[in-house]
């Protein structure tokens, strides 16, 4: 066997370990790029917490089931259309070693949902949701870099390539991720009055798929024994909850208060190194948890049935679960300063978010019904937490979002559309997983990254249809 070659698996894994989540596109995961998950509350930004009247409250704040009486059934798609900008360049004093990137890309993520109340006795009511929290498929494609070592392709990638390919230590890497959070929920609430409370429990399924490729500069031969592969087990189940209030204070004003519990994903998987070359195929499992963060809702309703305005402030506590991520190896291949270990650290850096939402919903007639909306959201992700495609981590900031319904018979035609604009840039900071993974190793544990630098924007339109029936 190649001794060279068999010392850069550790290598390779840890440029794949720094990249699962640096180096992908997660893109719809709940909350980062959708405010809404029905046609009605698209058109309102996101606006939910003390309105109601949807059978998706049972997701959301399921003391709203009580807010509207007898059956409810509504369902529906989102198409989150999520346009991104990446680019990097690496400058070094040999011009062999200098390069820069500028991709741009289009991303569709369809989003279905389904959802259904009933009203058990005069004062119960029962609600159950499916529908996609989250998720696309997505990533950078044939971005030219270093090779990790710094070495030239042919001396790298043990290959014999003609001089003006072989020779230069610049070859084109490539990152694709898929990425899906679905969820099933099942809530009650019950009407004291002019008080609702409600509880749901959620079960959530995970899902993710990484390939990671490497290529010759020309872009058409794929370096064999360099590409990675991760992929989660058919078994990413996780359990939730959802607790909810709603106050009348009088006809023309409700408080509303949701909590959102935190639900840890069971990513496990396996790593496979050194595809396409059987000399170095190699294959271990991993062990990791994607945590999705706590979410408290606080809302105001105000006015009568035919004129509604809503009122939401919203925190979500980031911070408290995507600083970092530790993935367990079966195998000690991850390779550190000190000798191979079996754990290592993905520093996602992930802020907590704060949001407010407002959104107006008008009834002009008996058959129509508009709604417009606005929301302003921090951002989870700044300079320290970027990586070379996570534009859907912050596309959320300053959306805008307007609606309209089409009431005929016990039916009701729903259509929301929502925009975030303008495109926010972020330049990525010095030391992030993403950097270090660009830099070229000069040394056993030495490299030269000081050249590099990289920045990501992005931008998104949600468009959702949806139709709602009424059996009262």
């Amino acid at each position: 066997m190649n001794t060279e070659k068999d010392k850069n698996y550790t290598y390779y894994l840890v440029i794949l370990v720094l990249g699962i989540f640096t180096g992908t596109r997660i893109e719809a995961i709940d909350g980062l790029t959708r405010n809404a998950f029905n046609a009605r509350y698209e058109g309102l930004a996101g606006t939910n917490t003390a309105l109601g009247g949807s059978a998706i409250d049972v997701a959301l704040n399921p003391a709203n089931l009580s807010l509207k009486k007898g059956k409810l059934l509504e369902f529906g798609a989102t198409n989150s259309t999520i346009y991104t900008r990446y680019q990097d360049r690496f400058l070094d004093a040999n011009p062999q070693y200098v390069y820069s990137n500028d991709k741009k890309s289009a991303i569709n993520a369809p989003a279905p949902y389904i959802a259904f109340k009933t009203q058990v006795t005069e004062n119960l009511h029962y609600g159950i949701a499916f529908y996609v929290s989250g998720g696309a498929k997505g990533g950078v494609d044939k971005i030219t870099r270093n090779t990790p070592t710094g070495q030239t392709l042919n001396d790298w990638g043990g290959l014999n390539l003609p001089a003006g390919i072989g020779d230069n230590p610049q070859v084109k890497e490539s990152n694709s991720n898929e990425f899906a959070i679905a969820r099933l929920v099942n809530g009650i609430s019950y009407d004291f009055g002019k008080l609702s409370v409600g509880i749901s429990i959620e079960g959530l399924y995970g899902y993710q798929r990484l390939n990671q490729k490497y290529y010759d500069l020309t872009g058409s031969l794929e370096v064999p024994g360099t590409g990675s592969y991760y992929e989660s087990s058919k078994k990413s189940f996780a359990l939730g909850g959802i607790f909810g209030l709603n106050y009348k204070v009088n006809d023309w004003l409700r408080i509303a208060y949701s909590y959102q519990a935190h639900a840890a994903l069971p990513m496990n998987g396996h790593y496979t190194v050194g595809i396409n070359n059987p000399a170095y195929y190699r294959t271990t499992g991993v062990s990791y948890f994607f945590n999705m963060p706590e979410k408290h809702s606080l809302g105001f309703a105000f006015g009568a049935d035919n004129l509604k305005v809503g009122l939401d402030f919203v925190y979500t506590n980031y911070g408290s679960y995507l600083r970092k991520v530790t993935q367990k190896l079966e195998d000690p291949w991850l390779a550190t300063p000190i000798g191979n270990v079996q754990a290592g650290d993905a520093q996602l850096n992930f802020r907590d978010q704060f949001a407010a939402l407002i959104g107006l919903e008008h009834k002009v007639t008996e058959s129509w019904i508009y709604r417009l909306g606005y929301s302003y959201n921090t951002l989870p992700i700044k300079s320290n937490g970027l990586g070379g495609s996570t534009g859907g981590f912050f596309s959320l900031h300053h959306v805008v979002a307007a609606g309209f319904s089409y009431l005929f018979d016990k039916w009701s035609l729903d259509f929301g559309i929502s925009y975030n604009g303008p495109r926010n840039k972020i330049f990525g900071a010095k030391g992030t997983d993403w950097d270090l993974s660009h830099y070229i190793r000069t040394g056993p544990i030495s490299f030269n990254g000081l050249g590099y630098s990289y920045n990501a924007e992005s931008s998104f339109v949600n468009v959702t249809l949806g139709a709602t029936r009424s059996f009262e």
